[in-house]
């Protein structure tokens, strides 16, 4: 796998972190250490990793983890499609059991797809967010990172514990 195209994965996935504090409103701004940190050396394990050309697109299956510095994303099944000439990442689907942490924070549901060309991220399924003992849950989350806003849609909950207890 080339260095661009693996540090590409790893931005798209990095940028889903950074923007889920943009949601929320509190002095602590919760999910602040979903961070993305190019310069550390990057690992993605696999049970399994097939290459289409054709359809540029790279599937990662099984138990697949991808870490860089204090970023974990586990999920199943991870599908990359990407530019051939550049490398360049241009979506991301991750599906089973995502889970992007960092720290005591965390992020997780059943699907996560992310549109680097529209800077769109939309997770789906049971989708929890926490920060220590705070949380967020909603059926499906929508975040446009190159605006920093998001919408959390179907039955969503919020539990805000105080820094102080």
């Amino acid at each position: 796998m080339n260095r661009r195209f693996a540090g590409s994965l790893v931005a798209s996935m990095m940028f889903a972190g950074m923007i889920a504090g943009a949601a929320f409103a509190q002095a602590e701004q919760p999910f602040s250490t979903f961070q993305h940190d190019s310069s550390q050396p990057l690992e993605i394990v696999s049970d399994r990793l097939g290459i289409s050309q054709a359809a540029q697109t790279a599937e990662f299956v099984g138990n697949v983890e991808v870490i860089q510095g204090t970023l974990t994303m586990r999920a199943q099944q991870m599908t990359v499609t990407y530019d051939q000439s550049s490398g360049d990442i241009r979506q991301l689907i991750a599906t089973g059991d995502v889970l992007l942490s960092s720290g005591s924070e965390a992020a997780e549901g059943q699907r996560a797809n992310y549109n680097v060309d529209t800077g769109f991220l939309v997770m789906e399924g049971d989708v929890l967010l926490t920060q220590g003992q705070s949380a967020l849950s909603a059926q499906s989350m929508r975040i446009n990172l190159n605006e920093g806003t998001g919408e959390f849609s179907g039955r969503v909950r919020t539990v805000f514990v105080p820094q102080s207890q």
